[in-house]
């Protein structure tokens, strides 16, 4: 076995933690969300426009990200994530007004956009013969962290002020300085890349596979909407039932704590058995029904629905980005982008009006209607294995 194919622990470490510490600061802001809506009388559509602000720099970007990062290497993309998302993220709770918040917020993103292609390619080069169990892990420790972010910052604005925020930039710079030593060496990534126009790959795709990368994007635009929705509005609609702040963060910390380790099992299914169809179809048959009840039940059993959902649903994302990378194996970090970036960005845009809605018709009908545009991306998805069949057809 070649050494480049060899499973790289080093490399598969160093993006998992830096993958979990990049994303406790993007999270933080959905943990000051019932701060925010106190102090500056926020609406719905508000809070919307501080998740389009984040997921727009985060996603739309993240694509250009990846052609950069195919091109010149991954080193120095890895390491700008956890050092800018620290600085601009960490000082949300003492800004003065909500414009600044949407600003910091679109700059702490787009550090991460420059961060995730990078962080996903490496379970790509360093996985080996199990890159969709590296591509879990990697995306494991996002999640774990994701989680936690919201759940350190409600400790803080708790248990010591929100005037302290801004300390926990030092693990992000901290971070940043361990991959630009221990990182991979631009060539050493750059070897593995295709040296014609990046986008040129998608171009010169067939149709069926071709067809297989929209139903992919189309598959992760349906799920971001629901996945946006419910991390931001879920702790205003779970504030009035009467529950703490601290107890949602623990619910928030669960949701992706354990989604991640979702994530980790699907990783592992998908490499022993490269039916990523059947594992994405059967996530989301379960977890649409599960979302549904829980806003339609009250108490512990709401919670436990909740989590179940998030545990289905967020199992769905690296079976995804694996699909994607074996789509455009020559091109890792791009495929990467397309589902951690493209698909997300316009459920971004799409989030500004319907935040709007939301004023209007509640969250809970709003959260119906979007479960029917995974109920559409269920249906849509039954014509992945007839392409994946024409494909082939094609080598």
């Amino acid at each position: 076995m070649s050494k480049e194919k060899r499973f790289n622990r080093l490399q598969i470490g160093l993006s998992t933690g830096s993958h979990f510490i990049t994303d406790v600061y993007q999270s933080i802001y959905i943990g000051l969300i019932p701060f925010f809506t106190v102090k500056f009388e926020l609406s719905l559509f508000q809070v919307s426009l501080m998740a389009s602000s984040s997921i727009l720099a985060n996603s739309l970007f993240s694509p250009l990200f990846g052609i950069l990062s195919d091109r010149r290497g991954i080193r120095y993309y890895l390491a700008a994530g956890p050092l800018f998302t620290s600085i601009f993220l960490s000082v949300l709770g003492v800004l003065p007004n909500f414009y600044l918040i949407i600003i910091f917020l679109f700059l702490g993103n787009l550090s991460i956009s420059a961060y995730h292609p990078a962080s996903a390619a490496i379970a790509g080069h360093y996985g080996g013969r199990r890159k969709g169990t590296s591509s879990s892990i990697i995306n494991f420790g996002g999640n774990l962290g994701n989680a936690l972010g919201s759940f350190i910052i409600i400790l803080i604005l708790e248990k010591i002020g929100i005037q302290y925020t801004p300390l926990i930039m030092i693990p992000g710079i901290i971070t940043a300085l361990v991959l630009i030593r221990f990182a991979p060496r631009d060539n050493e990534t750059q070897r593995h890349q295709s040296t014609s126009f990046t986008l040129g790959k998608i171009e010169n795709m067939n149709m069926a596979k071709l067809a297989m990368l929209c139903i992919i994007l189309f598959m992760v635009y349906n799920l971001y909407i629901v996945w946006i929705t419910v991390l931001n509005f879920m702790p205003l609609y779970y504030i009035e039932r009467n529950i703490s702040l601290i107890n949602i963060g623990s619910i928030i910390l669960v949701f992706g704590a354990l989604g991640g380790a979702s994530g980790l099992l699907s990783g592992y299914l998908y490499d022993h058995s490269k039916k990523g169809n059947i594992i994405i179809q059967a996530a989301l048959f379960i977890s649409i029904p599960l979302f549904f009840f829980a806003f339609r039940t009250g108490g512990l059993l709401s919670i436990i629905l909740f989590i179940a959902a998030g545990f289905f649903m967020i199992s769905v994302q690296p079976v995804c980005i694996r699909i994607a990378q074996d789509l455009l194996p020559g091109n890792m970090a791009l495929a990467s982008s397309l589902v951690l970036g493209l698909s997300p960005g316009i459920a971004g845009i799409t989030m500004i009006f319907l935040g709007k809605l939301a004023d209007s018709i509640g969250i809970v009908t709003l959260i119906n209607y979007e479960l029917l545009g995974l109920v559409a991306a269920f249906l849509v998805f039954m014509l992945f294995p007839v392409m994946e069949k024409r494909s082939n057809q094609h080598l």
